[in-house]
């Protein structure tokens, strides 16, 4: 995995609807927020499965785990 790029729960808004921005920085954060979340999931999933196909279950586990932080992460996006 290529730890440059990897999911980071810090990196999202978490509560958009608590920040003090206008509707416009609001939208363009949930654009943003949506950009970062197709990135994560497609690698994820792509990482989920050769683990599959390699039969690495451990690295399976820990990527469905990461998998599902992201969702949760960005829940306010989809």
């Amino acid at each position: 995995m290529n730890k440059h790029f990897a999911f980071q729960p810090e990196q999202s808004v978490t509560n958009i609807q608590s920040l003090d921005m206008t509707k416009e920085e609001k939208m363009a954060q949930v654009i943003v927020d949506a950009s970062v979340l197709q990135y994560h999931k497609k690698r994820l999933m792509n990482e989920i499965d050769r683990a599959l196909t390699s039969g690495n279950k451990d690295k399976f586990h820990h990527l469905s785990t990461q998998y599902n932080q992201l969702l949760e992460q960005f829940a306010h996006v989809h």
